[in-house]
């Protein structure tokens, strides 16, 4: 017996098919007692062979009609007992008795098939066609012509009992027929019904997201906002230290600051707003740095990257070790009349790591040991939170960081 399973087909399609199984057992049972009596009275006075046939149906009939009279639920059992046993006594019927003609026994078989198909399962169905039509065709090779030679006219009283018999056989052949379309125009109903609901719930949701994501565009464009405000506030503070260090240190705050406001006004001018094109950010990042620097000093640069989009959790700690290498590498490495440059290369190695390869061609000072490092500090801060490595070289043509950061995002976008 092939289930159906509740999770692929709405309960409710279920239920009313279960309704007409039980329909089908009771109607098929009462059908077959009243078809099969009478058939088993006109053939009493034909042959005992046709008569212990349909007595034998006779005698199905009315046990199944009993099961279901005693308990409705058993209808799959009298399924079973009418698909088998009318199977057996149909191919046993072709085999065994020559002397009358088997003009319905065929059709007797299309319903067994279509009952199993109906009621058991694809599975059953198909076997039992596969026996259908093998009875079907040893009958016609080896007894049909033996059948022709010894079958005689019928009487108007094998008539009609023959008739009889077809229209019990066409009859619940068209029932069945009349369960299908039935069962399929409910199904389509209901399916109709369904989509409605899933497409009415589905107008809901993209009104709600696209409701969210307006209030997460203006939640950035504030913050963007509040930050520049901060950024604001910075600059004037420092127009009023005269102290260059210091004034210094309040421009490393501001590209810090900086850095976090531009990656709000990009998820807020982006239409994906948990991830941001990471060659568009580093290239409009790096330049806001070098406008902004005080040394004044014009450097070249690069960025390939290999990768298209970060999202936040690793964006965020990679753009602020950026801004510490490029804003080092202005404040230290580079020699006044040297043609300074700075490389970045982001790619991709195993999944979920990042590569980032930053280097220039200037030496850096070396950093007095009573001398504040708070961005070398921030730089090892933010390696250790994405759980990676650093290592640096100090060549004869230049200064290289080496980093393997690990991607904190499950939903990063690889090029």
């Amino acid at each position: 017996m092939r289930t159906l399973e509740s999770g692929s087909i709405p309960d409710e399609v279920v239920t009313y098919l279960e309704e007409l199984r039980v329909k089908l057992a009771f109607r098929m049972s009462i059908l077959f007692l009243c078809v099969f009596g009478i058939l088993s009275y006109t053939r009493y006075f034909e042959s005992m062979e046709s008569f212990s046939m349909m007595a034998v149906a006779t005698v199905i009939s009315a046990v199944c009609l009993l099961i279901m009279r005693m308990n409705s639920a058993n209808y799959m059992l009298v399924f079973y007992i009418y698909s088998i046993c009318g199977y057996i006594i149909v191919a046993f019927s072709l085999m065994m008795y020559h002397v009358r003609i088997h003009l319905v026994d065929v059709l007797w078989l299309m319903t067994v098939v279509f009952l199993a198909f109906f009621t058991l399962g694809r599975r059953l169905g198909l076997i039992l066609l596969f026996f259908a039509v093998s009875i079907i065709g040893v009958f016609v090779f080896l007894y049909l012509n033996r059948q022709i030679r010894i079958q005689q006219e019928l009487t108007s009283y094998q008539q009609v009992s023959l008739l009889i018999e077809f229209i019990a056989a066409f009859s619940l052949n068209f029932y069945l027929f009349y369960l299908f379309l039935e069962l399929n125009r409910y199904s389509v109903n209901k399916l109709l019904e369904f989509f409605d609901r899933i497409k009415d719930q589905n107008t809901r949701i993209l009104q709600q997201n696209d409701e969210k994501t307006i209030l997460i565009r203006e939640v950035h464009h504030r913050v963007k906002n509040n930050l520049q405000i901060v950024v604001s506030l910075l600059r004037m503070q420092s127009q009023e230290v005269e102290n260059p260090e210091f004034r210094m240190l309040f421009q490393e705050s501001v590209n810090r600051i900086m850095a976090m406001s531009l990656i709000h006004q990009k998820l807020y001018q982006n239409d994906n707003l948990s991830q941001i094109r990471v060659g568009d950010y580093f290239n409009e990042m790096v330049r806001e740095i070098m406008n902004l620097s005080i040394t004044g000093q014009e450097v070249a640069y690069e960025i390939q990257t290999e990768v298209d989009r970060i999202g936040l959790k690793t964006l965020i700690p990679v753009g602020l070790l950026v801004n510490e290498l490029v804003s080092n590498s202005l404040k230290h490495a580079f020699d006044e009349n040297q043609q300074a440059r700075i490389d970045i290369r982001i790619r991709k190695c195993e999944e979920g790591w990042l590569d980032i390869t930053y280097s220039d061609n200037g030496m850096w000072k070396p950093v007095q040991e009573n001398e504040a490092s708070f961005g070398l500090v921030l730089i090892d801060t933010l390696v250790e939170q994405l759980d990676g490595t650093k290592e640096v070289r100090m060549e004869q043509e230049g200064t290289c960081y080496q980093f393997r950061l690990k991607n904190q995002e499950e939903q990063d976008v690889w090029a």
